[in-house]
């Protein structure tokens, strides 16, 4: 019975154009997250792509290891000397993309002491013009020196408990980091929250006619009145519906990051977040930060996909199921902007599909005297939910009433 509920919805022909789309979008956003790696050659010319890819990862790999303080010291002396040279004082565009082809093999580095020696809020490109062999050795105390000044500027008003978590989680990181060409990783982990918002609300869509169309079509009088029709048949279709979500959910994600990957590259698993999102507050890597993202993902997308079942198993419409997952996931960032209330928006289900987000910015909640990162709590929060509306969506369609 299970496999015929699943054998249902993907013979209809607007889930088979939902699938086709969402072949689409995969092929699309891959595309546009593989031209986000971008590399210039020494004669001006510019290339995107994997091809850029690979040029990028053979320069910048020749600083793999860990950043020490000698390290950041020679790249200083590189970037100076290559400010010495002539194209360097050139007025002409092409000449000044070869000096910034030279520096290729550094900018993950360079970028690293632009933003610890940057204003908080800012960011200055042209730090490492100015910086000394000396300033060298301040780069990891002056991303915890940093920290302290913004949280007593005052522009910002966290709780003393806030300040000393996210103070403690900046002086717990593990430095020197280690590094290694990351720019598949970078692109995947920048574009991922779209591709994944997109599959969430074509997974409603397919599960949004499980329960209501056996009222549409006036089959519910047969359904319910067969010897299992109210018990091993509504599990069936829980099931199907669980398992469609699950399985389109992993089998999309596993592609699109695949493609990204090989196509870009998958060093930098391993490299500390923070060589990317320099001021985050989670002390993990890329791949860990992947997982935190792809997790999210997963569950506000079950949960979208459980309650557009539930509203087509209670209103008997998939009209109005095939909303749900619309108002849950896009309509809520729209209400979060006009609520001033935001620890109230930090929890809202739409939440679960911008982690990357929530690991970039301070995004804290502090319950029971403990602080943590809301996605550490939204995350099992949300699954926990999902777990009580599954048996809830059994027993609201197996007392649906024939009419």
């Amino acid at each position: 019975m299970l496999f015929f509920e699943i054998k249902k919805v993907f013979s209809k022909f607007k889930n088979k154009i939902a699938m086709v789309l969402l072949l689409i979008i995969l092929i699309v956003t891959s595309i546009l997250t593989m031209n986000r790696v971008e590399y210039v050659d020494t004669d001006g010319g510019r290339s995107s792509g994997a091809a850029a890819a690979r040029k990028l990862r053979a320069e910048q790999n020749q600083w793999t290891g860990y950043l020490t303080e000698d390290v950041f010291t020679d790249v200083i002396l590189e970037n100076k000397q290559i400010n010495s040279s002539p194209e360097a004082f050139s007025e002409d565009i092409m000449e000044q993309d070869k000096i910034y082809a030279r520096k290729q093999g550094i900018s993950d580095i360079s970028n690293l002491m632009n933003y610890a020696f940057s204003e908080w809020r800012d960011y200055n490109y042209y730090i490492i013009d100015n910086l000394s062999a000396k300033e060298a050795k301040q780069v990891y105390q002056k991303r915890i020196s940093s920290l302290k000044g913004y949280l007593e500027s005052g522009e910002e008003t966290f709780p003393d408990a806030q300040k000393k978590f996210l103070i403690e989680r900046y002086e717990n990181l593990k430095t020197p980091f280690y590094y290694e060409y990351f720019g598949g990783w970078s692109a995947l982990l920048q574009n991922i929250s779209t591709f994944l918002l997109m599959l969430a609300l074509v997974i409603g869509f397919l599960v949004s006619g499980i329960f209501s169309d056996e009222f549409q079509i006036k089959a519910d009088s047969i359904f319910f009145s067969s010897k299992l029709g109210r018990s091993k048949a509504v599990v069936s279709k829980v099931s199907a519906g669980f398992l469609i979500a699950t399985v389109s959910y992993a089998v999309f994600v596993f592609f699109y990051t695949a493609i990204v990957l090989l196509m870009l590259g998958a060093d930098g698993a391993n490299c500390p977040i923070q060589l990317d999102l320099w001021r985050s507050a989670y002390n993990i890597t890329f791949l860990q930060a992947y997982l935190l993202i792809v997790a999210g993902g997963y569950v506000g997308t079950l949960f979208a996909a459980i309650l557009a079942m539930i509203v087509s198993a209670a209103s008997r419409s998939t009209t109005t199921a095939v909303i749900v997952p619309f108002l849950i996931l896009c309509a809520f960032p729209f209400l979060s902007r006009i609520i001033t209330l935001p620890g109230v928006c930090s929890f809202f289900p739409d939440q679960l599909l911008e982690v990357y987000i929530t690991v970039k910015e301070f995004n804290l909640v502090e319950l029971g005297g403990k602080v943590m990162s809301v996605a550490t709590v939204i995350i099992p929060a949300y699954l926990a939910l999902c777990l009580v509306l599954l048996p809830a969506l059994y027993q609201v369609y197996r007392k649906s009433q024939v009419k």
